[in-house]
């Protein structure tokens, strides 16, 4: 070894030394300093909860007492509801208790205590505290990564829906103009008083194009401008609020009036909402209650682009809910849950929305489904 690899390799060895030490130094200081644990444990990210051989509470961290809910009184940890697809957490407990050894369940899905759906990455472990044994469970939030992955699949479904229309456009456009031609034939030889029928088909002939033809544009060449998106939430809900045939469905609307103008196309919000409170009215079976919901979110991803600030529309019903395994290709076209429906008025509201730089979400479960359309307020800043 000449000079100056020896050098070198001094120096390194120095240097590692040098960081061991100020290491094992910060070790000491922890395992001294229990305030200094108790800070630490308190202030970081990931929900910490140590439980007794009895399964009592031994400690929990504030993210742990955010996570499962808990203010105030303590619930036992039995009555924590797991999400259909997994064990009981305590099943999981009972393992490692009996097989010595930690376990990871990736996507734990579960309802705190105040009931709302968490999805966690669990680590449990073995641990020992003054000579006594505790279990050691450490809940890392892996919902919104869940969601990112549920979009991306979203978002390819829809790259796969547009080439499907612009194959289709040409061979749909070709009878819709026949039926134009039609109808303005037709026109001539009526009397004036059936002429607003020929309208009626002229114009929906002439709108199914346009939509035919807007869909087949990329996002960039979309038109868009500030617009309160409560004058399309009253206008929708209007149009089938007026419609004799709804007239056993009950519409509530639940709106956050604080929410800023959002720069979108306003024709192509409105056909995509129109298509999910159809969807919903149609679940129902003419009978029910839809929610139209308004709200705002901070820090939110569309894909591989991240938002300061969204909004949120959710059209909510209380109909019997979509199958799970139905939802990852609720958007896809051809897919329906209706005897006899087509499964194209979902696939196109979120061909539209995309469009417009948004995604449209959905959740279901008994007697709750919620399509969510998600469009962003302020500019993206690339992830």
């Amino acid at each position: 070894m000449n000079l100056k690899c020896t050098i070198v390799y001094k120096k390194t060895y120095a240097a590692l030394l040098g960081q061991h030490t100020k290491k094992m130094e910060l070790q000491d200081k922890i395992a001294l300093d229990s305030k200094l644990l108790l800070d630490i444990l308190e202030n970081i990210s990931t929900a910490v909860v140590v439980l007794n051989d009895d399964n009592s509470y031994f400690f929990v961290n504030i993210a742990g007492l955010d996570l499962l809910g808990i203010s105030g009184k303590f619930p036992e940890l039995s009555s924590l509801k797991s999400i259909i697809g997994h064990q009981h957490l305590l099943q999981h407990i009972n393992s490692i208790r009996q097989e010595r050894h930690s376990k990871m369940i990736r996507d734990f899905k579960f309802k705190n205590f105040e009931g709302h759906e968490k999805i966690v990455d669990c680590n449990l472990s073995l641990s020992r505290f003054d000579n006594k044994e505790v279990t050691l469970i450490e809940f890392t939030e892996t919902g919104r990564l869940h969601s990112i992955s549920l979009e991306q699949n979203l978002i390819e479904q829809e790259r796969a829906t547009r080439e499907m229309i612009k194959g289709l456009s040409h061979e749909i456009k070709n009878p819709l103009g026949g039926i134009l031609g039609a109808a303005q034939i037709l026109e001539k030889s009526l009397d004036d008083s059936y002429t607003k029928f020929t309208d009626i088909i002229k114009k929906e002939t002439g709108r199914l194009v346009n939509l035919l033809n807007d869909m087949a544009l990329p996002a960039t060449s979309v038109k868009k401008s500030p617009i309160n998106i409560h004058e399309v939430t009253e206008h929708v809900v209007d149009l089938f609020q007026f419609d004799l045939k709804n007239k056993n469905v009950n519409f509530v609307k639940d709106y956050d009036p604080s929410i800023p103008d959002v720069n979108t196309n306003k024709e192509q919000l409105i056909q995509a909402l129109i298509n999910l409170v159809r969807n919903s009215i149609q679940a129902l079976e003419f009978k029910g209650n839809i929610t139209i919901r308004t709200r705002t979110e901070p820090s939110y991803t569309i894909g591989n682009d991240y938002y300061p600030l969204v909004t949120k529309i959710s059209v909510i019903d209380n109909g019997p809910g979509i199958p799970e395994d139905k939802l990852k290709e609720i958007f896809y076209p051809m897919v329906s849950t209706k005897t006899g429906g087509m499964g194209l008025g979902l696939t196109i509201a979120q061909s539209i929305i995309m469009q417009n730089s948004g995604l449209i979400e959905c959740s279901s479960k008994q007697r709750e489904t919620s399509f969510t359309i998600v469009l962003p307020i302020r500019s993206k800043i690339d992830a």
